[in-house]
């Protein structure tokens, strides 16, 4: 049995409610029901005694989340790499560019880098310079929430609760310049529908010349009164599944992704999704969605008004959206997490 020290951290800061924060809950929750290790939570890494690995399901670019020194062999999940490859988008400041510095040196002491995909693999190695060897690209999973509602009075409830329209296309994320905010919402009204963002990030509003903000502040100052545009927060995840069964389709054509779970979220829903031929985005959808250039409109727009016209194209999709998905559980990606801890302690 192996003793893993984790990070908790990511589920108390403002990561709780993103990707990053479902991924370390997710994994945790599952590893806690495996015999072949045993989880100490720890917040602060002086409060590891005693363990055979330490795994940190976060590493930040430009804050000091990782130590320099390892008391413990450690392991390191890197989401992304998507601020230093669209790094006038992501300007860290001087502090930001120190706390870089020190981030990479204490990457050099890690035994192992666990990865979303494939994608983020080839990103990490080529900007971070980790060798190849050292990376583990271990793919996310849908939590077990998301699957069709046959309740038709919840779903009622949710279309009064959010003021619903008959049709609408949905987009569940964070405001950050890579998620294409300007692109997908123009896109939507072109095809002549409504369109719901859904995200805590949505919610705050200050701040907004700073400059990794300033994406958000375009889409707020272009779309922020408009009749048509839906800005929703956050959402508690029981209401989140069934606005994402009542959309049309669900929207995630981004510039970037490290890996995309909205994506297998929709298709466990049985919902078409569109999402971008770019980064992970295509290793992650599969035959299941429609791929679009994201940085033409167009191309969006006609991939929304496709779906809305075309029974047969909405049905294939939900079908092999449905099918793609099962190469997608917990249960594997925890087996995969532990197979990298073996590789470590031995």
């Amino acid at each position: 049995m192996i003793k893993v020290a984790f990070n908790i951290s990511p589920l108390s800061s403002g990561h709780k409610t993103r990707g990053i924060g479902v991924y370390a809950r997710n994994l945790m929750e599952h590893l806690q029901k495996r015999s072949e290790v045993v989880i100490e939570e720890f917040s602060d890494i002086s409060e590891v005694k005693d363990a055979d690995l330490v795994h940190f399901p976060f590493w930040d670019l430009f804050q000091r989340s990782l130590p320099l020194k390892n008391k413990f062999p450690t392991i390191v999940t890197i989401h992304d790499a998507i601020p230093l490859i669209f790094s006038q988008h992501y300007p860290p400041g001087i502090k930001g560019k120190i706390n870089n510095f020190w981030q990479r040196q204490a990457l050099r002491d890690v035994k192992a880098v666990i990865t979303d995909s494939r994608s983020s693999k080839q990103d990490i190695s080529k900007y971070l310079h980790v060798p190849l060897n050292k990376i583990f690209p271990i793919p996310l999973a849908p939590a077990a929430d998301f699957q069709p509602v046959k309740d038709l009075k919840k779903l009622d409830q949710v279309r009064k609760k959010y003021n619903l329209p008959q049709k609408f296309v949905i987009f569940v994320g964070s405001v950050n310049w890579n998620k294409n905010l300007v692109g997908l919402t123009q896109a939507s009204l072109e095809a002549g529908i409504e369109v719901f963002l859904v995200g805590k990030d949505f919610e705050d509003k200050s701040n907004l010349d700073h400059p990794e903000r300033r994406s958000y502040a375009q889409f707020l100052e272009k779309f922020g009164d408009h009749p048509k545009v839906h800005l929703l927060g956050f959402v508690p995840t029981d209401d989140l599944v069934a606005l994402i069964n009542l959309a049309q389709v669900l929207l995630l054509p981004s510039y970037y992704e490290g890996f995309g779970l909205p994506i297998l979220e929709a298709q466990s829903c049985g919902v078409p999704v569109i999402t971008s031929k770019t980064s992970s985005m295509s290793e992650v959808a599969g035959e299941g969605a429609v791929l679009v250039d994201p940085y033409k409109v167009g191309e969006i727009a006609q991939a929304i008004d496709s779906i809305l016209k075309n029974d047969k194209l909405r049905r294939d999709l939900v079908k092999k959206g449905e099918e793609n998905v099962k190469r997608f559980t917990w249960e594997k990606t925890v087996s995969e997490t532990i197979n990298v801890y073996q590789q470590v302690v031995n």
